[in-house]
């Protein structure tokens, strides 16, 4: 059964010590048997982001199990059109945003000018639900109303877990185009929950390295009490679907 990591970053984290550099990143990934990864550069997150959205492409231009993911920062408005067409150019189909980081919200102007030209391409977009503290009840709702504004796109959300679960239930059965990664998924029948309410095709498998440990959210799917084909949807085919990427 294949194992794709859909929620990998690699490169220099400023804000605490972290065995982040690529190979690292590689290394860890093949010590759990996972085949391919959607990776994004740090350096994009903090930095200048054509200089990580480079970084990412040269990665991924050396080794074929590496699937890019570009980001891009709203703050910086000026170059940010630009950008996202060159990417396109260079056939990245996923893009990451980090509000979190860079301290914007989802309601503002410049990030929704950015889904506007996204929604162009039918991109994937992976956003985080736990933006702005731990308890923050109504990210996914808000995340709902871009999901019904911009209806090209598909987006998954990572960092959902028992606290916000009944929101996803909820923002899952009306908005077909929010997709969820598991990393936190990790009360006793979480993935067997979604997988009943939502469907095992609503679940992407991702890690979150190297901020959070393979060997935490790997075994909440190999473990789950679901069929072999819910887990490899899970593991592997559902985010290669949403890609266009062939098995």
């Amino acid at each position: 059964m294949e194992i794709i990591d859909a929620n990998v970053c690699f490169g220099f984290w400023p804000q605490r010590r972290l065995q982040s550099d690529l190979e690292q990143v590689k290394k860890l990934a093949a010590e759990h048997r996972i085949s391919r990864m959607l990776v994004c550069s740090i350096r994009g997150i903090f930095a200048d982001f054509t200089e990580g959205n480079r970084e990412t492409l040269s990665a991924c231009w050396q080794d074929p199990n590496l699937i890019p993911v570009a980001t891009v920062n709203p703050l910086r408005y000026f170059g940010v059109a630009d950008e996202i067409e060159t990417m396109f150019a260079s056939g990245v189909k996923a893009f990451r945003f980090f509000p979190q980081e860079q301290h914007w919200p989802y309601e503002f102007a410049p990030f929704h000018r950015v889904l506007q030209q996204l929604n162009a391409h039918g991109a994937l977009v992976i956003l985080p639900a736990r933006v702005g503290g731990h308890q923050n009840y109504g990210v996914l709702t808000a995340l709902a109303r871009l999901a019904e504004r911009y209806d090209k796109l598909k987006f998954l959300i990572t960092g959902i877990f028992y606290g916000n679960l009944a929101e996803v239930l909820v923002v899952g059965e009306d908005y077909p185009n929010l997709y969820f990664e598991t990393h936190l998924l990790n009360s006793p029948d979480g993935i067997e929950v979604c997988t009943a309410e939502l469907g095992a095709d609503r679940l992407v498998y991702g890690s979150q390295t190297p901020f959070h440990y393979i060997a935490s959210s790997l075994p909440l799917v190999l473990a789950a009490q679901i069929s072999d084909e819910a887990k490899a949807q899970i593991l592997s085919k559902n985010i290669l679907r949403l890609l266009g990427v062939a098995s």
